[in-house]
């Protein structure tokens, strides 16, 4: 038989195959895994695209190198020798006037262009840069200090021409000073306005972009010759809530995709096993005919690959559908217009095909070379021999290799695969043994319970081995669900009904009493926040150089001036993990920041405040949620300790339809206070969160119709098997309604047992998915134990009912010839 004739067979039998619903569930299960693997790995390769040019375009670079003190030229002439893009940035902020209004504003000196993004303004103009004499402003400026285009406004000892309003603008900053009203100057003016004297709050930027290659090089550079105080900032470390809710949200959707992927994998198979099993007949009859080994080997091997072909092409076409549709769920949040994937990515789904259907497929193919004549007049598949599960081992690499690219984490892999394997084996004989167990039981108390003993003690094998099956399906479903509820309710206690979205700053002492009254005027819950301005100098006494390691000297918050504050009471938006919060001579320190600087309860820290030295005894550590628009700290004094130093205050407040009027009451009367309007990120969020959800339901929906579709696999044989064992009752005097009534109460009791045991390998795995892939603190859900196992036996129940099939005596008579 040549190749093309073997061929042409194999296309006929796929033809054929078609009326066989184990081939029906195969050709289903694959295309949904195409499908789904195809359509995340095209939507996750075009969101990262969107939002690291979106990153890159509001940084106004590819790499920043910040400091408060000047920066060196040396990475100036560096940069322009590797052929970057590069401008300096001069940031300071200051009060503006006109007349005898005053607003504090943030100035940014521009040297260049900005080697990312651009300066949109309300009109066209053909310079990208101020020119000298000339600024341009953002609408804060104009309605604060009521001027138009063409208006004067001093800086200082210049006056400037106000030609343009800035409607957009890359490179805002980082801090509170970002949120001032925004200046843009030329860096040629800079020095008439004498900003930069003594006392001034300057801070200098240097922006470079070009080849990925090269900026990992100048990065790579600068970390290795960091000076005091300077910061590098790249792509990698500039997301704010948008980006991290959407990287979260991506994480979950690599997470379903995985779990879609896993029960799709069990179909397939579940399926080929069953197909095989059908095939032994022909398989011996085509050897009887003549044909080898090898040719029935690769005639079923094509048959295969006739049905990874068509889910193919289909799965591609449906994964182009379905990520336009995910994309225009998002299209009001990513910048327009979004890169294109790779062609070689819409072939990711295929690949993983075509990776499953060989590694699992030819374990079972094998099994058909052992058909033989006799299996014509009997229905006895050949077993499975130790040597053929080699190709089980090799699946499960490829299944952990693709699990590991989705989830970006090969801890997480390891652990979530092991543990739903090993937890599937060990509840596959624990389930039986409760199944044997629980019937036992049960006979004392219903009429057919020994005739339940009998068939527990005869399905023992199937159960250790289908119920893992039902148990990880279960298990994946409730998994992903619990993930994406989690994910959103946790992001919706973030951002309560009230949450603050406004932040009032610099606040001095002799301004809290008016603002006080002034807030408690507008019935405007509040606490104002004494804030003090110090930098971490020694650890127990110690100075840091020697208290701690070099890789702790590297912690961002000791190159820097912090934030400090003091306050009697626990911040009710703070949890405190370990110690007790004392009123005198302590410091409460955040989790996270103790645990890379190493220190713990009883430590002492001593802090330099305007030259002055404050130190303190770690009492508590506490966990701090930084995403919550609550004010947060990564340090809290008693107040006896910086009793000595003057602060000025901060606080925030939810102020709704009030905004308006409040906003020009506080600005009137306290024109050098900062008001930070945080509606619109709010707004933002609460948007990105419902048209994630809506994506993160369209994979639900997917992953549910692969565990319907496992589940109907799994139960069609079993279900088949009850068939001709009710047979076999009828003809020993059983009557319908009690053969009914045993398939009830089996399907009931295993989907009972299975429900419970799915529980437990779900908040097992969920553990780990919590902690390292949605960044969430770990909780019980007691919900999950209590409709879980309900559910799910409900389910068996019904299914038992509706495929139960009655028989005649003389139907049983035929069912068991047939045997």
């Amino acid at each position: 038989m040549n190749l093309t004739t073997l061929l042409k067979i194999a296309g006929q039998h796929s033809l054929s195959n078609v009326k066989l619903s184990e081939w029906r569930s195969l050709l289903l299960a694959l295309l949904l895994a195409i499908t789904i693997a195809s359509l995340m790995a095209v939507l996750g390769e075009r969101i990262e695209q969107t939002l690291q040019r979106q990153g890159s375009a509001l940084l106004g670079a590819d790499l920043v190198l910040s400091n408060s003190r000047p920066l060196s030229d040396k990475t100036l002439s560096m940069a322009e020798e590797m052929a970057l893009e590069h401008t300096s940035v001069t940031q300071i902020a200051s009060m503006a006037n006109q007349g005898d209004n005053f607003v504090l504003v943030s100035v940014r000196a521009l040297s260049a262009p900005y080697p990312r993004g651009q300066i949109t303004l309300d009109q066209p103009t053909q310079t990208e840069l101020p020119k000298l004499g000339e600024a341009w402003a953002e609408q804060g400026v104009f309605e604060r200090l009521k001027l138009e285009p063409g208006d004067k406004l001093t800086l200082g000892s210049t006056e400037f021409i106000l030609t343009h309003i800035v409607i957009a603008s890359p490179d805002r900053g980082r801090g509170f000073i970002s949120f001032n009203p925004q200046i843009i100057i030329n860096q040629s003016d800079l020095q008439s306005t004498e900003l930069l004297g003594p006392g001034s709050r300057v801070h200098y930027r240097q922006l470079f972009s070009g080849d990925a290659q090269q900026i990992a090089q100048l990065e790579t550079y600068l970390q290795e010759n960091k000076q005091t105080g300077e910061q590098i900032t790249s792509l990698k470390s500039e997301e704010g809530q948008q980006n991290s809710a959407l990287m979260k949200a991506s994480s979950y959707l690599r997470l379903g995709a995985l779990f879609a992927l896993l029960i799709a994998a069990m179909t397939i198979f579940l399926s080929l096993r069953r197909f095989t099993q059908s095939q032994s007949k022909r398989a011996a009859l085509l050897k009887s005919l003549g044909v080898s080994n090898r040719q029935l080997l690769l005639m079923y091997l094509a048959q295969l690959g006739y049905a990874w072909l068509l889910c193919s092409l289909v799965g591609i076409v449906l994964a182009v559908i379905l990520e336009a549709s995910g994309l225009q769920l998002l299209n009001e949040l990513l910048p327009q217009p979004i890169p294109t994937a790779a062609f070689t990515t819409y072939l990711t789904g295929p690949a993983l095909g075509i990776a499953i259907i060989v590694t699992l497929g030819l374990p079972n193919l094998l099994l058909l070379q052992e058909s033989t004549p006799t299996q014509l007049f009997q229905n006895q598949p050949s077993p499975l021999k130790w040597g053929g599960k080699l190709p089980y081992l090799c699946a499960f690499i490829v299944l952990l290799l693709f699990t590991s690219s989705y989830l970006n984490s090969l801890w997480l892999t390891l652990s979530l695969t092991l543990s739903l394997l090993i937890l599937g084996s060990l509840l596959g004989w624990l389930g039986a043994f409760i199944a044997q167990w629980s019937s036992k039981r049960l006979s004392k108390h219903h009429p057919l319970g020994q005739m339940l003993v009998s068939r527990m003690q005869q399905q023992q094998r199937w159960y250790r081995i289908q119920i893992p099956v039902i148990c990880l399906l279960f298990a994946l479903l409730s998994i992903n669900l619990v993930a994406l509820n989690d994910l959103f309710s946790r992001w919706q206690e973030q951002l309560p009904e009230n949450t603050p979205d406004h932040f009032l700053i610099n606040i001095q002492d002799w301004e809290k009493p008016e603002v006080e009254t002034l807030l408690t005027a507008q019935q405007i819950d509040n606490q104002l926040w004494p804030i003090y301005r110090g930098r971490l100098s020694k650890v127990n006494g110690q100075p840091l150089a020697e208290a701690l390691t070099p890789e702790q000297l590297e912690q961002p918050s000791l190159k820097r001036e912090l934030n400090l504050t003091a306050t009697e009471q626990f911040p009710a938006h703070n949890e405190l993990i370990s110690g007790q919060w004392n009123s005198s001579q302590s410091v409460s320190i955040e989790q996270k920041l103790a645990s890379e600087l190493g220190l713990t309860l009883g430590d002492s820290v001593t802090f330099d405040i305007a030259g002055r030295e404050a130190s303190a005894e770690i009492t508590s550590i506490r966990s701090v949620r930084w995403d919550s628009f609550q004010p947060n700290f990564y340090y809290i004094f008693s107040p006896d300790i910086l009793e000595p130093y003057s602060p000025s205050y901060l606080t925030s407040f939810y102020l709704g339809d009030k905004s308006a009027e409040v906003s020009r009451s506080l600005l009137q009367q306290f024109p050098t206070l900062t008001l930070i309007d945080v509606r619109q990120i709010l707004s933002q969020l609460q948007t990105l969160l419902s048209k994630l959800s809506l994506l993160s339901s369209l994979l639900m929906l997917l992953t549910t119709a692969s565990g319907l579709v496992l589940l109907y696999v799994t139960l069609t044989q079993e279900l088949e098997q009850r068939r001709h064992e009710n047979a076999l009752l009828l003809t020993l005097g059983a009557s319908q309604k009690q053969c009914k009534q045993l398939d009830r109460l089996e399907m009931g009791l295993i989907g009972g047992i299975s429900g419970v045991l799915a529980v437990i390998i779900s908040e097992v795995s969920l553990w780990p998915i919590h902690q390292q892939l949605l960044n969430l603190s770990p909780v019980l859900h007691p919900i999950l134990w209590c409709l879980l196992p309900i559910l799910s036996s409900g389910l068996f129940i019904l299914i038992g009912h509706f495929s139960h099939r009655q028989q005649s005596l003389s139907q049983s008579y035929q069912t068991l010839a047939s045997r």
